[in-house]
């Protein structure tokens, strides 16, 4: 009989990036580094300085970079892709995954060597300008992922009718 922990076990290293975040998102990213640590995983946690502060990723085995993402769209992202950039040049890794179309923009711009996994954990509401602009958001992240993760059936729908190239539920 096989030890549990020992079938999962997994050496591979992971970046998690989310952006700003006082709830759900942090919530999950904490619980996905804690199950990848455990897994034998080496993680790298890339996010706002008071989402470490909020979620303590450390805590959990996580190693944190802070990579400022706001809520919103502003030309400050320039210095947050850059900075993953960096991140990711300091500690190379088999996957990066992003949480949120906020951390998924940044993370593509980024465009890491490692292949891009990004969860849709929420739809786009908004109308007007700023829903134009998030649905073009959702177009450039759907476009150049190696997987879309949704968060349920209608975010893994809208993920493949934007063009991404495999588009799952999780």
């Amino acid at each position: 009989m096989t030890d549990a922990s020992s079938a999962l076990h997994w050496p591979g290293s992971v970046a998690l990036l989310l952006a700003s975040s006082t709830g759900g998102v942090g919530q999950h990213v904490r619980s996905v580094a804690r199950g990848l640590v455990e897994a034998g995983a080496s993680v790298l946690v890339c996010g706002p300085a008071t989402t470490q502060d909020q979620f303590d990723f450390t805590g959990v085995g996580a190693r944190f970079t802070p990579v400022e993402i706001p809520a919103s769209p502003t030309p400050a992202d320039a210095r947050a892709v850059t900075a993953l950039r960096r991140a990711l040049a300091d500690t190379p890794v088999d996957v990066v995954h992003a949480h949120g179309l906020r951390a998924g923009l940044v993370a593509v711009l980024a465009r890491p060597a490692a292949p891009l996994v990004v969860t849709w954990h929420n739809a786009v509401l908004a109308g007007g300008l700023r829903g134009g602009l998030s649905r073009l958001v959702e177009r450039i992240v759907a476009r150049n992922v190696r997987v879309a993760l949704g968060a349920s059936a209608d975010l893994v729908q809208r993920a493949a009718a934007l063009g991404a190239a495999d588009a799952r539920l999780a």
